[in-house]
């Protein structure tokens, strides 16, 4: 068998891989099952546990800026080895601590950073062998990182009620240390070899761009700022959600005359189990929409499960609807996982392949002002009125001005093949335009 068939072939083992490693990542999104612990613990209030995973956003956003310029230079096990250490070093260090800039810095800024340097290079490293197949490739890892929250949220649970939550943080740090050392020693990256009929192929069927954008060139485009506009907006109420949706289904479950205690708080965990299910499938469905249908359509459905989802979750707050609560739970779960998807899709599409690994990072970073938008504004529009019914409402607001910035994307006008010179933020100064 030639080098080509032989490494194509292991590509899709490759891919298994790096998903299971990705669903043990997306369990950052399962913070929502720390709040009551710690709050029962050291009295700490809603705003303070929100800002814990705040922070732990933003920082898995630096993360991957981070892990982009590593991967460019270093070898990508070395980096995995260095988001290994990170992350295993911040969830054993969170099981000691006494204090809330403790819980900052253990979990908000170990555990995050480390877990978007892994993410970003196992992504980065198995999307260079489907250079013909980014859409489904990139919602099907993102589909594991969305679903890993639902997938191990019962592991959790069960440490919880077992152990305790410092034990449960001691645990998933040897957990995570030697997941990640294990995923470092079997991926790899393919030859040029290996991926360039592949590429070749995508380049002449438009699923990527046919020049590879330096990160500068590509932040020069209005392509770039106002698809980072759309996902910030898009992304924060899918946070916003994520950081709080155990305590807002247990809202709606006592309004609806439930009661309280371990019954109503596992029906609680379901629901928040619906978000993650939906995160993930959201993911994979944009996915395809992405290849078959292109980006316009994609951008279009996301937008509007948005306003729909936060319109059932209002009106199921106003009339102690757990049923109809659930139904806004998945389709901003669907609306959040699609929106993962298309900022990994958008990079490869409008950005090309070369340089994927940091312009994918950049354009993560709209997860920074999301991650402050979204559950700041939540748990701000709670605090004040003592129910979650305005902040979905406020929500819905945000949803419709979604909707109407996605109508402005435009693919960018693709320059003429051209080589640029190696160096992560080497810019063209001269450069031929041809129509899109």
């Amino acid at each position: 068998m030639s080098q080509t068939a032989n490494g194509v072939s292991k590509r899709w083992l490759l891919l298994a891989i790096t998903f299971v490693l990705l669903c043990f990542f997306g369990l950052i999104y399962a913070w929502s099952l720390f709040i009551e612990p710690l709050e029962s613990n050291f009295g700490w209030q809603r705003s303070q546990t929100s800002a814990i995973f705040t922070i732990s956003c933003v920082t898995v956003c630096l993360g991957m800026v981070v892990s982009g310029v590593l991967t460019s230079k270093f070898n990508y096990r070395l980096v995995m080895a260095v988001s290994a250490i990170m992350i295993s070093v911040g969830f054993i260090a969170s099981a000691f601590c006494n204090s809330l800039i403790e819980i900052f810095i253990y979990y908000g800024v170990l555990v995050g950073t480390g877990v978007g340097i892994g993410f970003n290079c196992a992504i980065n490293t198995t999307l260079n062998w489907f250079p013909d197949k980014q859409g489904i490739v990139s919602g099907t890892l993102l589909m594991g990182y969305g679903g890993g929250a639902m997938i191990l949220s019962p592991l959790v649970t069960m440490l919880l009620g077992v152990l305790d939550w410092r034990m449960t943080f001691g645990v998933l740090g040897v957990l995570f240390g030697v997941l990640v050392i294990l995923g470092a020693i079997l991926l790899r990256n393919p030859s040029p070899e290996q991926v360039a009929p592949l590429l070749a192929q995508a380049r002449e069927n438009n699923i990527v761009s046919s020049v590879d954008y330096t990160p500068v060139q590509m932040i020069k485009t209005p392509a770039f700022w106002i698809c980072f506009i759309w996902l910030t907006l898009s992304t924060s109420g899918g946070l916003a959600l994520i950081s709080q949706a155990v305590p807002a289904a247990m809202e709606v479950l006592e309004s609806a005359g439930a009661g309280t205690g371990a019954a109503v708080l596992a029906t609680a965990t379901a629901a928040m189990g619906s978000v993650s299910l939906c995160n993930g499938l959201g993911r994979l469905i944009n996915g395809f929409v992405w290849d078959k249908l292109g980006y316009r359509a994609s951008f279009t459905w996301i937008s509007l499960a948005f306003m729909a989802g936060m319109v059932c979750c209002a009106l199921a707050v106003k009339a102690a609807s757990f049923p109809l609560l659930v139904v806004g739970f998945v389709l901003l779960g669907l609306t959040f996982g699609g929106t993962m998807s298309a900022t990994s899709a958008v990079c490869g599409t409008f950005s090309g392949t070369k340089h994927f690994g940091i312009n994918y990072a950049l354009m993560c970073c709209q997860m920074i002002p999301a991650a402050i938008i979204g559950p700041t504004l939540l748990a701000a529009t709670q605090s004040g009125s003592g129910s979650y019914g305005p902040a979905f409402w406020a929500f819905f607001a945000l949803a419709v001005v979604t909707a109407v910035s996605s109508i402005a994307i435009r693919r960018p006008k693709q320059q003429a093949q051209i080589e640029i010179p190696d160096g992560l933020f080497n810019a063209v100064d001269e450069s031929v335009q041809q129509p899109a």
